[in-house]
């Protein structure tokens, strides 16, 4: 179905992923964002418009019911060429992550991080690597709770190609008081903010694996029973598919 508008516009918020748009003869539509063919947030949206100095955009119509809507696939430039290239996805495809929603197959944002001892952890650089991320706080009760859990998963994993990542708000100075007296052998990443990554962002603990090409392949939010085989499920099905 085909549908011609002016292009004169007006913009007005519907919710947090659509927008409706009143054009000057006006007709009304209402028009949500992909990216890549990803549904994105709004928000998302105009972070990718502020960075990128071009982007492709697909634009389709299409009925539900009675209401026609729009949809406007934005596309990284050379995205078609990287992924005939490299089928691991471009580091800047998502800005955040909603964690309400299904991610199993996004990619996790972008990052560049140095962990307490000064190495330095980035989207680039654990390419090819399976990543645990454990997002917390030194006052988090529950995330205290799981920390003997996920050293044994630590453990497990030696050796192998995984690499366990600990983020938290806490600064250097809070997060070394914190570990002389309780161990997590992550590797802990200082003064990050969680809204950087997460939006909405529901609390504290969060687990995320990424597989080796950048992907979300499991998160869970809050202390959850039997977190470690949770991850440990995860851990191994991405081991088995980047052997």
């Amino acid at each position: 179905m085909q549908a011609a508008f002016s292009q004169g516009r007006l913009v007005s918020v519907v919710n947090d992923s659509t927008e409706l748009q009143q054009f000057d003869d006006g007709q009304q539509l209402k028009v949500s964002y992909l990216l890549n063919g990803k549904a994105i947030s709004l928000k998302d949206k105009e972070a990718l418009f502020a960075k990128a100095t071009y982007v492709q955009q697909e634009f389709n119509i299409k009925t539900i019911g009675k209401e026609i809507t729009g949809e406007i696939n934005l596309l990284l430039p050379d995205f078609e060429t990287a992924k005939k290239q490299d089928t691991r996805p471009l580091a800047t495809s998502v800005i955040t992550l909603d964690l309400l929603k299904d991610l199993k197959g996004i990619p996790f944002p972008a990052f560049n991080w140095t962990d307490k001892n000064g190495n330095k952890l980035s989207t680039d650089g654990l390419r090819g690597k399976t990543v645990v991320f454990n997002f917390w706080h030194t006052s988090c009760i529950p995330c205290i709770a799981e920390m003997p859990l996920l050293n044994e998963l630590v453990k497990k994993y030696a050796g192998k190609n995984v690499v366990f990542i600990s983020s938290t708000p806490n600064n250097q100075e809070e997060l070394n008081k914190f570990l002389t007296k309780t161990l997590f052998q992550y590797n802990h990443v200082p003064a990050t903010e969680p809204r950087s990554i997460f939006d909405p962002f529901p609390g504290w603990p969060i687990h995320i694996v990424m597989d080796g090409k950048g992907l979300v392949r499991f998160h869970a939010i809050g202390k959850q029973k039997d977190i470690e085989r949770k991850l440990m499920k995860s851990i191994d099905e991405s081991l088995a598919r980047h052997k």
